[in-house]
């Protein structure tokens, strides 16, 4: 059981705790708890992708493996979620 609770304080860890939205032609970097449904939300190369959504410009490569323990990057364009 200790372990198992380890387990979950590290993957608690690794999620991102602000994103970066386009509210009004503005950059603002805000609590994922004020993150909206609808928002428009800017993510950098190498930055963790802070909430689920859809791409709608651009492409990337995401790093899936906490989800779906593939090692291997999945690439992702617009339209993907």
């Amino acid at each position: 059981k200790g372990q198992t609770s380890e387990a979950i304080r590290t993957l608690m860890g690794l999620q991102a705790k602000t994103a970066r939205v386009i509210r009004d032609g503005e950059e603002l970097d805000i609590p994922l708890e004020e993150v909206q449904t609808g928002d428009l939300i800017f993510v950098r190369a190498g930055e963790k992708v802070p909430v689920d959504g859809e791409i709608i410009e651009g492409n990337t490569t995401v790093d899936e493996s906490m989800l779906t323990g593939e090692s291997m990057p999945v690439t992702k364009g617009i339209g993907d979620t």
